[in-house]
């Protein structure tokens, strides 16, 4: 390697800088065969022969097939199904197993090391861990109940509990959860969303098959402790917001997905708190909210597996029965019209999880052309049958003919499984806090507390902090990025030289998602030949000092000359005690 040119940014501002892009799509009509006659080109032209247009609706079914002892059955082909629709046997379309491929595990990395190359995919599924905060949160107290007839009259209070039992809830979920990220098979594709009330729906962490990054986001989610229930009236009304903010949450979960190709889980923590007028409390009918809930996750290819928060009371009457009796009907039926497995009593969560994400990693999906062309949202029956004795299907037996492609996620959800790019070498996307990982350049990074001496010439801060943050500990770092020469792309220069240039960028945000500080850095390279014909590493190192308290640091890599992108996203524990002893999660 013969020559590096390190140009930095400083200043907040310069670390993303935001550039509008126009996207223009062309429509190019072929030509003539060379040679064939005008008059029959002209001929045609003119033609008023009417063009005819046939649009045809597919239906998708994605079917798990067990045995007697409830282990996945593969092997099984096309002529093995029969659907009907309505009553009415459907031809099938087309049809694919998924869930019997072998997945190689990862090299392993030294300590505090990271890399962007990502496992190959365990399963076909994305999974969503949904930890819905806003029906575990404090309720009535648990010595009362509700009065059927007359909610009013009910003299409800929330007291210590109360209180107790909801955080008790939210830890346990918060808990089993992790304890499956952790022991979770290599190349399971897993994001997290978090519902508090009043607060919205957001994104914990884009999908990706880290289990210590999964892990932190997880842990990064707050208790909700707010109620105001004091009586059976009020109690109604706090319910009511809570379900309607539930069936929100579930509608714009599957707009967000229906951009994702291909079947999703939804592992939904919950107290399954929606009912219909059967239910005890007739202040919780929400029959017509269910009915787009469920239309919408079905057109999105959505599979719900309802995994219940409350567990089993140890040596206690449950006053509330007739209550939970009602919420466990109403976990069966969104699992029932989604096609999934509705999970309860139980108090070991993480069984729960690693059954729905079992069941939803070996599955067959089936198409088909159903009579009705119309997306008209009416109502469909499935029924789906095998011609082998012994077997047991699970899969969505009703739908709602609701258009996907009308479904728009609300501003703020970011849940994809497509890296962004960096059109004319704009970064802010691709540097966003849980976006996918991009592996167009594939890179390792070694991040430790920094060792090396401040220099008279530094800046007091390395990095862009946040004005927030001044005064506050900070513990400065050092991020040793590591690319193979071969990786880049690069213009010849004289005397068999090779130039390049590539930007390095760091991004840290806090458990909100806000960004507190970064740094980026523009790296001029003149390589000679056998530097790049033999794959050399070339190797950056890069200081930043980080607040204390839980972080998630993105790092971004961009090829000036390709355009190509890599970037990867890290959680780090930074203590408030000085750089040799700080805290690096580790992988």
């Amino acid at each position: 390697m013969s020559r590096l040119a390190r140009r930095t940014r400083s200043g907040f501002s310069a670390f993303f800088t935001v550039a509008a892009m126009a996207c223009v799509a062309f429509a190019t009509a072929a030509n003539a065969q060379s040679g064939a006659p005008a008059a029959m080109s002209a001929s045609a032209q003119q033609s008023n022969v009417p063009t005819i247009k046939v649009t045809a609706r597919e239906t998708v079914v994605d079917v798990t097939v067990t045995d007697a002892k409830g282990n996945p059955v593969h092997g099984l082909t096309q002529a093995d199904f029969t659907v009907k629709e309505d009553g009415k046997e459907q031809p099938i379309r087309s049809f694919h197993e998924y869930g019997s491929e072998v997945v190689p595990s990862p090299e392993k990395l030294p300590p505090n090391t990271y890399s962007n190359q990502q496992p190959a995919a365990a399963s076909g599924a994305v999974n969503i861990l949904l930890l819905d905060f806003t029906n575990a949160a404090p309720g009535a107290a648990l010595d009362c109940c509700i009065n059927r007839l007359d909610p009013s009259k009910s003299d409800l209070t929330i007291g210590p509990k109360s209180l107790f039992r909801a955080m008790e809830r939210q830890r346990h979920v918060k808990q089993y959860a992790m304890q499956y990220l952790h022991d979770m098979p290599e190349g399971t594709r897993v994001a997290a969303f978090g519902a508090s009330w009043p607060s919205n729906l957001r994104v914990l962490q884009g999908v990706t098959s880290d289990p210590t990054l999964l892990s932190a986001a997880v842990d990064s989610m707050k208790y909700d402790t707010d109620a105001f229930a004091y009586n059976g009236e009020t109690w109604c009304d706090q319910q009511v917001q809570r379900n309607r903010m539930t069936l929100e949450s579930l509608q714009q979960i599957a707009a967000d997905l229906a951009v994702i190709k291909g079947r999703k889980n939804l592992l939904w923590f919950t107290t399954g708190t929606m009912s219909g007028p059967s239910g005890p409390t007739p202040c919780l009918d929400d029959s017509p909210g269910l009915k787009k809930a469920f239309g919408l996750l079905a057109a999105a290819q959505v599979t719900v597996f309802p995994i219940w928060v409350r567990g089993v009371p140890a040596g206690e009457v449950d006053p509330w029965g007739e209550v939970h009796v009602a919420e466990l009907l109403a976990m069966e039926s969104v699992a029932e019209a989604t096609g999934g497995t509705a999970y309860y009593n139980s108090n070991d969560l993480k069984a729960g999880i690693s059954k729905a994400i079992a069941s939803g990693s070996d599955y067959y999906t089936l198409t088909y052309v159903p009579p009705g062309t119309q997306y008209d949202g009416r109502h469909h029956t499935i029924k789906l049958e095998a011609d082998q004795p012994g077997l047991h299907l699970t899969y969505r037996d009703e739908y709602y003919a609701e258009d996907p492609s009308k479904m728009k996620p609300p501003v703020g959800l970011t849940l994809s499984t497509t890296a962004p790019e960096a059109p004319g070498g704009n970064m802010r996307a691709a540097m966003s806090r849980s976006m996918p990982i991009s592996s167009q350049i594939i890179f390792d990074v070694r991040v430790e507390p920094s060792t090396v001496a401040a220099k008279p010439d530094d800046p007091p801060v390395m990095g862009t902090l946040d004005p927030s943050l001044n005064g506050k500990p900070l513990t400065r770092y050092e991020f040793s990025t590591s690319i193979s020469a071969g990786r880049l792309a690069y213009s010849d220069g004289p005397n068999g030289t090779h130039n390049g240039s590539v930007e390095l960028d760091i991004a840290a945000y806090d458990e909100d998602a806000k960004l507190v500080t970064g740094l980026s850095q523009t790296i001029t390279m003149s390589l000679n030949d056998k530097t790049v014909t033999n794959n050399e590493p070339l190797n950056f190192s890069q200081q930043l000092d980080l607040p204390a308290g839980q972080l998630f640091v993105r790092i971004g890599v961009l090829d000036h000359t390709s355009n190509k992108v890599g970037t990867l996203e890290i959680p780090m524990t930074v203590g408030k005690k000085p750089a040799a002893t700080a805290v690096v999660t580790e992988k």
